[in-house]
């Protein structure tokens, strides 16, 4: 019974001090320039307006993102599909349809990366027949 607690401790210690370094590992780190775009008046005949989100991976390791989710169909995304190596930038398009929606708008899109975080970044403007 006494070397299995000793080998216990010396578990739990090498635990302890795995999850301890682990924090001190720096992640991949998206920093979009700015996380809401204003289209202003929107004309309902011209068609779809777009705003291409920049950002930046200021962590230690390269940066993927897995998806895009917008809040609504009106909004289509597009984004940077290669790694995004520490320090390089990519990008998230935000495709809105102001076909048969007048009036103002403001939509959010999920941006989920590699590293299991999810940020938001929002359009917005207001739609004119």
């Amino acid at each position: 019974i006494y070397i299995f607690l000793i080998n216990m401790k010396k578990t739990t210690y090498y635990i302890a001090l795995f999850f301890l370094l682990s924090s001190f590992i720096q992640k991949p780190n998206i920093s979009f320039e700015v996380n809401e775009h204003n289209f202003g008046d929107v004309k309902e005949n011209d068609g779809k307006v777009s705003y291409k989100f920049m950002f930046t991976n200021n962590g230690q390791n390269a940066l993927k993102i897995l998806s895009v989710k917008p809040s609504c169909g009106c909004t289509t995304p597009d984004w940077s599909k290669n790694e995004i190596k520490p320090g390089k930038d990519g990008y998230v398009i935000a495709e809105y349809n102001p076909k048969g929606r007048p009036g103002v708008f403001r939509k959010s899109l999920s941006v989920i990366t590699s590293d299991n975080k999810r940020s938001l970044i929002f359009i917005k403007g207001k739609v004119i027949n």
